[in-house]
């Protein structure tokens, strides 16, 4: 599947700012902020190489995508 470029922040707020009444709007702008959350300490790892830090930092990546809920919705297409 090919993606369209991604957005950025301001992108993102322009978005907001010509739907400011959209719950649903607000609701996918909401899963973004989550998403690319997790981006950041998966980059940190990354960028950590194979030190104590990087560990510490697998293993909050680990718990925050345990926690996410389309890891679950995967789990149970696969059962």
């Amino acid at each position: 599947m090919r993606f369209k470029p991604e957005l950025t922040n301001d992108d993102l707020k322009a978005i907001y700012d010509r739907n400011p009444g959209s719950s649903d709007v607000r609701a996918l702008l909401w899963e973004v902020a989550r998403l690319r959350a997790l981006a950041l300490p998966a980059h940190d790892y990354f960028c950590q190489g194979s030190s104590s830090t990087a560990l510490i930092l697998a293993d909050s990546l680990r718990t925050m995508l345990e926690n996410k809920l389309v890891i679950h919705e995967q789990s149970r297409l696969k059962d």
